[in-house]
């Protein structure tokens, strides 16, 4: 690998988070297998590191950190802003074998502080009009900075919640409505170039109602869970209506914008299951997570890996995608159905992880090989 390579990695650092994060998720997954034959243990504490601080955090880096400077038009992430995140992911991980989880909690809150001052320098230095809806990103980092205070100041809501219910969703509505629709077919995914001088910021062109929107959204979590799940739901349902038009077919008709525009609604009803199944809303959690946040990572995953490597647009229509999509979503029904089959539980959460496992092993040998072709290589061997 030459150095223009090396620097490559470090200025679209997707290509080192992928695979980072798809390691942390599979070991955070198969930490569930032996359960099909011994219950004595239960690491959940590293099951939950592993995926939210490993997988997450890692595909949410890879993802802001190499869109954030495209859109807001500035430099690329550093060598040193991509290895600082890399590294604090590493200790976290690392020290999940030592201290408690509410420890892990305050420590992940250093994730969420690296992004937001990635993100914070460009949007300031911008003279482009980002999405309005990016703002939405920020709502993200305060709601996972918040997960770190110790204490219960969040409802009845577990504040590792507040990661992925809050920081997460917070991250989907706000880049993915510019992403999915963009994706989809329905609008274009890049702002425009603008000749004017001005500078405009993105806080700057946000309409009133959006305001009330994030407002919302943050209040949520400050209500009882009921009430809190349900202000969720309509607000998810508002966005994915309004920006990701999801009562549309995809105008663009391939394997993976078929399968994004049903893990869009996929991730409409998983907010609806929690805020019905009251009893079971940690569990109706798996399914936002599996077929929101893991199958939704993977399929933009798949479009970035494209865009910035082989750009041969027969990848998004193989039938491969169907497949990972189809493993996917069979780990979240077995997830969330273990809860109403007590006495095979424990066996039901080695299925779910044994099907998701075989989704994205299929994934990794299709398209996470793309991290390695760079654009400057397709142009000389082209």
């Amino acid at each position: 690998m030459n150095n223009q390579n090396v620097k490559n990695i470090y200025n679209e650092p997707y290509r080192l988070m992928f695979p980072l994060g798809t390691l942390y998720l599979l070991w955070g997954i198969f930490l569930w297998i032996p359960q099909l034959w011994s219950q004595e243990s239960y690491p959940i504490t590293l099951h939950r590191t592993l995926v939210l601080n490993g997988f997450m955090a890692m595909f949410v880096g890879g993802f802001l950190m190499t869109a954030v400077p495209k859109f807001s038009r500035t430099h690329a992430a550093t060598k040193g802003e991509t290895l600082s995140y890399v590294v604090a992911t590493l200790i976290i991980i690392g020290l999940a074998f030592l201290i408690t989880e509410p420890i892990l909690l305050s420590l992940s809150s250093i994730q969420a502080f690296l992004i937001f001052i990635f993100a914070f320098r460009r949007f300031r230095l911008t003279k482009a009009s980002p999405p309005f809806t990016f703002v939405f990103i920020f709502v993200g980092f305060l709601l996972w900075i918040l997960a770190g205070i110790p204490g219960n100041l969040f409802s009845q809501i577990p504040q590792v919640s507040l990661q992925y219910d809050g920081a997460i969703l917070a991250f989907i509505l706000g880049i993915g409505s510019k992403l999915i629709p963009g994706i989809l077919g329905h609008s274009e995914i890049l702002p425009p170039h603008q000749s004017s001088l001005k500078k405009i910021t993105l806080f700057s062109s946000i309409p009133k109602y959006f305001y009330l929107l994030m407002l919302l959204f943050a209040s949520s979590f400050l209500l009882d869970v009921q009430y809190g799940n349900w202000l969720r739901f309509f607000i998810v349902l508002f966005m994915s209506m309004r920006f990701w038009k999801i009562y549309l077919l995809p105008p663009i008709k391939t394997s993976l914008t078929i399968c994004i525009w049903i893990s869009s609604w996929l991730i409409l009803l998983s907010v609806f299951l929690k805020a019905i199944w009251i009893e079971g809303f940690i569990h109706a959690g798996h399914s936002f997570f599996i077929n929101g946040i893991v199958l939704l990572s993977i399929l933009v995953a798949t479009r970035v890996l494209v865009a910035h490597g082989p750009m041969k647009k027969e990848l998004e229509n193989s039938k491969w995608i169907y497949a990972v999509a189809f493993f996917i979503v069979l780990a979240a029904a077995t997830r969330v159905s273990a809860y109403l089959m007590p006495d095979t539980y424990y066996r039901h959460l080695a299925y779910s992880s044994f099907s998701l496992g075989i989704g994205l092993i299929l994934w990794s040998i299709r398209y996470l090989k793309f991290v390695r072709i760079f654009p400057m290589e397709i142009k000389v061997n082209g």
